[in-house]
C-alpha cells in the first residue's frame, strides 16, 4: 500500500491492479444552487404538463351553444312566446317535533332506545324514508326511544313494518298506555 504525506497536493494514483477492488459505490453530493436548479426545472415540467392537459382537455370537451342567434337580415321574427308565471309553492305543515311525547293509548313501532344523540339521527334518517318517527324519553334520563307513530290500525302497523323490514331494520310494537 502506498502513503503520502500532507504536503503532497493529490494522493497517487491507483494502479489498475487495484482498481478492480475498489467498490462501485458512489455519493451524489448536492448544493442548495444544485437542489435549487433541479426544483426549478421541475416546476417548469409540472406547469407545461398541465398546460398541455388543459389545453387537450378543453379540445376534447363539447362547446356549448350560442346564447343569442341572431336572425339572418331580411327574415321575420316570430313573437316572444308568452311570459310563465311560476306560483310560489305554498307553506308545507311545519314538522313535526323531533322530540315529544306519545299519545296515550297510541299503537307505536319501536326502533330502538338509544342515548339522545344516536336516537335523534335514526329518527332523522327515518323521516327522510318517509316515516313518522319522532324521539320520545325512555325508562332513564340517559335513554331515549325512538318510535313511529302513532299508526292508526294493525294493517297500518303491518304496512310500516313491512317497510322497515325492506329497509333491513329491526323493530318491535309497542302500545304506549299512560
Amino acid at each position: 500500500m502506498t502513503s503520502f504525506s500532507l504536503r503532497d497536493p493529490l494522493p497517487p494514483p491507483v494502479p489498475e491492479a487495484q482498481m478492480a477492488e475498489v467498490s462501485a459505490e458512489f455519493e451524489i453530493v448536492l448544493g442548495k444552487r444544485q437542489i435549487a436548479g433541479v426544483m426549478f426545472v421541475a416546476s417548469v415540467l409540472l406547469a407545461v404538463f398541465s398546460a398541455v392537459s388543459y389545453i387537450a382537455g378543453e379540445a376534447v370537451s363539447p362547446r356549448k351553444a350560442s346564447a343569442i342567434e341572431r336572425p339572418a337580415p331580411g327574415a321575420t321574427v316570430p313573437p316572444a312566446p308568452a311570459p310563465v308565471v311560476i306560483e310560489a309553492p305554498k307553506p308545507a305543515a311545519p314538522p313535526a317535533p323531533l322530540f315529544a311525547e306519545p299519545a296515550r293509548g297510541g299503537l307505536y313501532l319501536q326502533m330502538g332506545a338509544l342515548d339522545k344523540g344516536m336516537a335523534a339521527i335514526l329518527a332523522e334518517g327515518l323521516r327522510t324514508h318517509g316515516f313518522d318517527a319522532f324521539v320520545a324519553p325512555g325508562p332513564s334520563e340517559k335513554i331515549f326511544r325512538v318510535l313511529i307513530g302513532p299508526l292508526a290500525d294493525p294493517q297500518a302497523y303491518r304496512r310500516v313494518k313491512d317497510s322497515i323490514d325492506d329497509l333491513g331494520l329491526n323493530a318491535f310494537a309497542k302500545k304506549i298506555e299512560q
